[in-house]
This record gives structure tokens, C-alpha cells and sequence, in this order.
């Protein structure tokens, strides 16, 4: 029981190392934060009353009532587990860049404050200029509107920084109209049609943990994606992957 109890403990103090980082030090808050801390609480709280809370659980089990509550709370963890567990498997899977090399790119959009990128957008726009001067003849969409508190559009941001950067104009293309992961392809694609470009295939520059759910949206508008991640981060990647869970499962699997 020493064992179990301490392996407790050492779980309760990855969840919070794994979740904290974005508090402290942009003092965002979202519901993956929210997520892991709370795991890490709970894990702390039941590592600190190890025996009470033991002990609660097998007297409820004696009863009918108690066995029915208990075996209600497993299955719902049980089903929560499999189904947050393979969907978080999958944003893993795809937080890694693929061998393949397309002609045309799609830059999401992110938080600019003012005229200047957040850190997020900040490593979009760098993985993109990555892949612009490694693959000189593709060429990139950048897509997003206008947010509350930003003075131009994310993709006007971009674009004035890729070019601060030394990508050449005439690769870029602005899409400037998005406010949703979806709108950023379904525009993109209507932008590129009306300067007579087809594509079949596209790579996605996102941040890593936005991936997976940003080439399913890719695909619901007939394309075939590849990721191209800006990397977060080891102790901040956790709390926006688990934000993702949700997202993904809400958007993805229940509004098909």
C-alpha cells in the first residue's frame, strides 16, 4: 500500500508539472489547464487521506446502493479514459512533421496583440518561413481575420513579418476573413480558386497540439493534409493538448 500510495503522489506532482507553465507564465487559463490541475489536486487530496478515503469507498461497496453509485462512477471513468485517451493519441500523432512536401501551404492564424504576433502565432509564422526557404518554390496561404484588440488582421501580420523575415511577396497569399479553423480552409481554398489554383493537397503550419483537429477540418473540404507543427514547449504543450480533447471531440466527432 506504501507503493501505491506514493506512486499517488508522484502522479499528482507530474499533472501539475506537465499543466502549470502556461499559468505561471502567461497566466492563461483554459479548460485543459483546468483538466490537469484538477487531476493533480485530486490525486494529492487522495494520496494525503490514502486509508479514509480506501476505507470510505469499501464500506459504500457493501451496500446495494453504494455498488450501483461505484460501479456508475467507474464506468463513466472508464469511458471517459478510452475516449480522452484515443483522442489525445491522435493529437500526439499528428504533432510531428511528415516526409512529404506540398506546393501550397495554409498558415493558421493565431492571437495578434496590436500589430504584433502573440507566442503562438510567433512559431507559426517561423515554422513557416522554415518551410519557405527550405522549399523556395511552394507557396502559402495565410489565413485569418481580425480579432477583438488587434489592430490588423492576423494574416496582414503574418505577412509583414514573413516578408520582415526575407520571404519574397509574391509567395504569400492573404486571407484575411477567417474566424474559425474551418472558415481558415474553406476561404483559403476560395481564395486560391479565384486566382486559378486547384489543390488537392496542402500542408498545415499550426501549432503542434492544433494539428490534428485542423487537418480533420482540411479534410471535410476534400483536401489531403500534412502536418507542419510549430513545436511547443515539453511544459506547455500538455494543458493545450487536453484543451484540444475537447474540441476535438465536440467539434469533430459530435458535429460531424
Amino acid at each position: 500500500m506504501i507503493v501505491l500510495r506514493i506512486t499517488v503522489f508522484i502522479l499528482s506532482f507530474f499533472c501539475v508539472l506537465l499543466n502549470i507553465n502556461p499559468l505561471l507564465t502567461t497566466g492563461e487559463i483554459n479548460i485543459g489547464l483546468i483538466t490537469g490541475l484538477s487531476a493533480g489536486v485530486i490525486l494529492f487530496i487522495y494520496g494525503l487521506f490514502f486509508k479514509k478515503t480506501n476505507g470510505f469507498i469499501a464500506s459504500l461497496w457493501r451496500h446495494s446502493a453504494g455498488k450501483i453509485i461505484l460501479s456508475a462512477i467507474a464506468l463513466i471513468a472508464v469511458v471517459c479514459v478510452c475516449v480522452g485517451g484515443t483522442t489525445l493519441s491522435k493529437i500526439i500523432s499528428k504533432s510531428r512533421p511528415t516526409e512529404n512536401k506540398t506546393e501550397y501551404i495554409i498558415v493558421l492564424g493565431c492571437r495578434v496583440y496590436s500589430d504584433r504576433p502573440g507566442i503562438f502565432l510567433t512559431k507559426r509564422i517561423n515554422a513557416a518561413y522554415d518551410y519557405l526557404t527550405a522549399n523556395p518554390d511552394s507557396k502559402a496561404v495565410l489565413s485569418g481575420g481580425r480579432g477583438e484588440g488587434e489592430d490588423i488582421s492576423e494574416a496582414q501580420c503574418m505577412f509583414n513579418t514573413l516578408t520582415e523575415k526575407g520571404i519574397d511577396p509574391s509567395q504569400l497569399y492573404i486571407e484575411d476573413s477567417s474566424s474559425s479553423t474551418f472558415e481558415n480552409f474553406k476561404k483559403s481554398l476560395d481564395l486560391l480558386k479565384t486566382n486559378n489554383v486547384t489543390v488537392e493537397d496542402i500542408t498545415v503550419v499550426t501549432n503542434d497540439y492544433h494539428e490534428y483537429r485542423a487537418i480533420k477540418y482540411a479534410e471535410k473540404c476534400g483536401l489531403k493534409a500534412y502536418p507542419y507543427p510549430a513545436k511547443t514547449p515539453w511544459d506547455g504543450y500538455m494543458p493545450f493538448a487536453l484543451r484540444e480533447v475537447y474540441a476535438v471531440i465536440w467539434q469533430i466527432y459530435l458535429n460531424k
